[in-house]
């Protein structure tokens, strides 16, 4: 069975069946191609004046016109139609079995192990899950880390939506109209291995049934791909050429917003979304209001003239002071409403990042640079980002996410503002830039406590000046405000588009190992007007409230319907005060656990192995621990070469020998040697050389260091 990650290796093997003269491998790789959207045209002859020179001739010929509906061949059809799932043969098929089906196929894709049975098996767990997926009102459901969501459950959504079942599509339309467009939203990290899993398992169902894979949501930008269209071909079944053409985009959550900010994407969209279903991956990070924006600071002036860029800095500043907006200034402005709903949502804005709960450095923008707490491979970037112009959210910083900004072209200008009063000195090379073209009439209206040659050609930094004369900070801060947001690229007349619009606007279905999310009224709610209570995006039964009041037996059930059922697993909570006592000392909060965790495996040995237990000393299980993931950016100053020499002194040279962690600058998964210096790939190959080294004791000579800069539920 042939399974491709990406279009790319398609074309490879497409020059490797020419190369080799293998014909039906040829036309094999071009149905997939096809599939895989790329468009597929070809020269039969070339004609120069009165010369003609064929190109392409006989069984190559055939084998072209065949794929691309241009010719019949019955043989041709016998030898492929084996290569593919018919999916479509099971239309009347209840949901239940249908699954059972889908899941049996899976197995075919996967990889025999030694003892004859296939790599990946869904389990019974997992074909629940998937049901409940389906036919459940609640549009988003949790499953906790691991359970194969994008491996299993994300595929096999995938097929369902390509096949024809009746009673799959009646629960996937979600009360509106059959969808035949299929957005697949995945975060950053995710999207090569979502892409990979949708083209391993997609390309192949449904023998000479049209329909098309996008790797890119920006295809939609191309004039020969549009929403709905049906298939052409002289040789098609008039059953096919009836339906619509199915298409799935596989994208992120920020190229997908950032799409719909375009007007020729949104002409095609917007008539269409009915018939458009988005399966969310990790929905509670897509829920994330205030981390995506695509209006990006760059040196293309946008169109805003002078009057509003004076009233942007007036209602800015009179939300920031907590003061009212002089009334005469706005009802001048020709469009009075707006200029106080503006002011009114400025001031909810300052009202929340003034809330205690609320991290403002790490939720509202970075504030000074002691933020920058980051491991020095990633030094470069993180100073680059904060020294980014406008207001940009921790995360954008913190990790290497192009675009990844507010969502909300309002809340950007403000949380800009609030910054430029907050922290000036990060915008002392600005102003070293700029301060050349204050003008003589500038400097008289707004900032004559100063000398103007002092001011215009003096060498003092802006946070300098702004300290030793307070009075004139205002008006630096309005001068370089006003070059801010001319300089602020604002697309399409500011239009921004979050993850709130997409559920209001799209019927979603998706999952998360993270439940907590707010609620939301869905488009199905919108599109039938209903007046009834919102209901739940997401089955909230497990959630447990102090209010409750719940007895130890009721409150031990939910957790397990949260935590699930698992075995061999040993918790322990402990008192964290320890790190605040080593704050300082990152390595000295990791040796802290260490220690603590060898005290923990010693008394557990020594119990083991009590008299009592019947139990010969020494014979006891030795496993312990051998993984760390910091969930709360803890070790983010240490580089894995500390970590590893921390390891190393800790459990002795003979306990680990390799350090798994992820490579911060491009998030690659590397293996670092305890013994020396040695940090290599860990692709599948090394992994083998570690199978046939170490066999079954392979887990216990690998420590796994897992950073939160990165991707905690990476593979």
């Amino acid at each position: 069975m042939l399974q491709v990650p990406n279009r790319q290796e398609l074309m490879n093997l497409l020059d490797l069946a020419i190369h080799i003269r293998n014909l039906s491998f040829f036309i094999l790789v071009l149905f997939y191609l096809r599939r895989s959207s790329v468009s597929l045209e070809f020269v039969a002859k070339e004609r120069h004046e009165r010369d003609e020179t064929s190109k392409i001739t006989g069984p190559w010929l055939e084998a072209i016109r065949y794929v691309l509906n241009k010719a019949p061949n019955a043989h041709y059809d016998t030898i492929f139609r084996s290569q593919f799932f018919d999916l479509n043969q099971h239309e009347n098929m209840p949901l239940s079995e249908f699954v059972d089906v889908l899941c049996t196929n899976f197995t075919k894709y996967q990889r025999s192990t030694d003892d004859g049975s296939y790599q990946i098996v869904p389990t019974e767990k997992q074909k629940m899950f998937l049901q409940r997926i389906i036919r459940s009102e609640e549009c988003f459901h949790f499953s906790e880390v691991g359970s194969g969501k994008t491996k299993v459950i994300l595929p096999l959504l995938c097929q369902m939506f390509l096949s024809n079942n009746s009673e799959a599509h009646m629960h996937l339309a979600r009360g509106g109209q059959a969808k035949n467009v299929l957005v697949v939203l995945v975060p950053e990290h995710l999207v090569v291995d979502a892409r990979t899993q949708v083209l391993r398992y997609c390309l192949n169902l449904n023998f000479r049934e049209e329909y098309r894979v996008y790797d890119d949501i920006f295809a939609l930008l191309h004039d020969t791909v549009r929403l709905g269209v049906k298939p052409l071909g002289k040789y098609m079944s008039s059953e096919t050429t009836r339906k619509p053409m199915k298409q799935i985009f596989v994208t992120s959550f920020n190229q997908f917003k950032k799409a719909l900010t375009y007007d020729k994407i949104c002409d095609k969209v917007w008539p269409y979304r009915e018939n458009m279903l988005v399966i969310a991956d990790e929905v509670d990070d897509f829920l994330d209001r205030d981390k995506l924006v695509f209006n990006i600071c760059s040196n293309t002036n946008n169109s805003f003239d002078r009057p509003t860029l004076e009233l942007y800095f007036e209602v800015s500043s009179a939300a920031y002071h907590s003061q009212t907006c002089p009334g005469a200034l706005l009802d001048g402005s020709g469009n009075a409403p707006y200029w106080r709903q503006l002011l009114d949502k400025f001031g909810a804005i300052h009202a929340e990042i003034q809330d205690a709960s609320q991290s403002v450095n790490k939720a509202f923008g970075i504030f000074n640079e002691q933020t920058l707490r980051h491991c020095s491979t990633n030094i470069a970037h993180d100073v680059e980002g904060y020294k980014s112009l406008i207001a940009r959210p921790y995360e954008s910083v913190n990790r290497a996410m192009p675009g990844s900004y507010y969502s909300d072209v309002e809340r950007t200008i403000y949380l800009t503002f609030v910054i430029l009063n907050e922290d000036i000195s990060k915008y002392d090379e600005l102003f070293q830039q700029e301060r050349k073209f204050i003008s003589f009439e500038y400097w008289s209206t707004h900032v004559h406590h100063i000398d103007y040659d002092d001011l215009v050609y003096g060498h003092d930094r802006l946070s300098e000046l702004a300290s030793k004369l307070p009075e004139i900070k205002q008006g630096l801060v309005r001068f370089l405000y006003e070059i801010i947001l001319r300089r602020m690229e604002i697309r399409d007349k500011s239009r921004s588009v979050n993850s709130i619009d997409v559920v209001f606007n799209f019927d979603c279905i998706g999952f998360t190992g993270t439940p907590f999310i707010d609620n939301y009224p869905t488009f199905a709610y919108l599109r039938s007007e209903s007046e009834h209570e919102i209901p739940s995006m997401i089955d909230r039964s497990f959630y447990v409230y102090s209010s409750d009041g719940l007895s130890q037996a009721e409150f031990e059930h939910r957790f397990a319907c949260f935590q699930a059922q698992n075995e061999n697993v040993r918790v322990e909570y402990v008192s964290s005060d320890f790190v605040q006592s080593c704050i300082e000392d990152e390595l000295a909060i990791l040796e802290h656990i260490f220690k603590r965790q060898l005290l923990s495996e010693q008394a557990f040995s020594e119990q083991a192995c009590a008299p009592s237990a019947g139990c010969a000393p020494g014979s006891a299980d030795e496993e312990g621990l051998n993984v760390v993931v910091d969930l709360c950016g803890i070790f983010k100053r240490s580089s894995i070469h500390d970590v590893r020499d921390l390891v190393l002194r800790s459990f002795g040279p003979d306990r680990f020998h390799y350090v798994y962690h992820i490579d911060q600058a491009d998030s690659s998964d590397r293996v670092l040697s305890v013994n020396s210096d040695n940090d290599v790939q860990f692709d599948e190959e090394f992994y083998k050389f570690l199978c046939n080294t170490y066999g079954a004791n392979l887990r216990e000579k690998v420590f796994f260091f897992v950073d939160n800069r990165n991707v905690i539920g990476k593979d």
